[in-house]
């Protein structure tokens, strides 16, 4: 044998090694190759929506929509403060209940001016665009909002601009315990706050003198297509509502 025959090699060299692949890998290379980064965007924005939808379907929903409207402005904490409180007021049998209350702050037209009567040295002002905006705010929400049981400025109550129509509100008088004094009542559709369960309650200590409670009216809140849970719902609402005034 001539030992200086190379024996036969029982490996490839590395450039010899070739891998065939089937027609999906050829067309997913090419693809990839031309489509990277639409397909990283594509599918980022997938798992966002599919993240959004499971978020949405586990979220609760609460049982009970409040709204402030008025001059107030309130802080983190003290916005906290009072939903803890009205979910203690709105619970039943010792149990809290889940409950939302959104903030608006709005003047009145005359407000807006005294406002400004007052302040006029100083430099304060206020926005009547963004008074603007906030009133078409107030008005959707009372037309056809979630919130039934409003805290509200007896003025802004009283402001048919941001009502919008005549009895978007039930007259309170028909809802209070027999023998509350004429002094608790603010026009037809108000009751101030000094005579509700949370006359004493340090949460509510930070809404301005003179806040109101109001509940609107069922016909606005009824639905073409859900007119009986409509109802039911108001109802419920009405219930709470009368839970709430107190005849001290």
């Amino acid at each position: 044998m001539d030992q200086n025959q190379e024996p036969e090699r029982d490996k490839l060299e590395g450039g010899d090694l070739h891998v065939k692949h089937g027609k999906a890998w050829h067309w997913f290379d090419n693809f990839w190759y031309h489509y990277k980064w639409q397909t990283i965007i594509a599918a980022i924005g997938l798992f966002a929506v599919i993240v959004c939808i499971l978020s949405t379907c586990r979220r609760t929903e609460p049982e009970y929509y409040f709204y402030y409207a008025g001059s107030g402005e309130f802080s983190g904490a003290e916005q906290r403060a009072i939903v803890s409180s009205l979910s203690k007021a709105s619970g039943k049998d010792g149990d809290s209940a889940d409950v939302s209350i959104s903030f608006l702050f709005y003047m009145t037209e005359d407000q807006v001016v005294r406002f400004r009567e007052e302040h006029a040295g100083d430099g304060l002002t206020i926005s009547g665009s963004q008074i603007g905006q906030n009133r078409d705010l107030l008005r959707d929400e009372i037309l056809a909002g979630n919130a039934l049981i409003f805290f509200m400025d007896p003025e802004v109550l009283a402001d048919e601009q941001a009502r919008s129509t005549e009895g978007a509100f039930l007259p309170v008088r028909d809802l209070a315990p027999a023998g509350t004094p004429d002094e608790a009542f603010s026009g037809e559709y108000g009751i101030y706050l000094d005579y509700t369960v949370f006359r004493d309650d340090p949460a509510f200590a930070v809404f301005p003198e003179g806040t109101v409670v109001a509940i609107r009216n069922y016909v606005s809140a009824l639905s073409l297509f859900q007119r009986d849970k409509a109802l039911e719902t108001h109802a419920k609402y009405e219930e709470l509502f009368k839970k709430w005034l107190t005849i001290e």
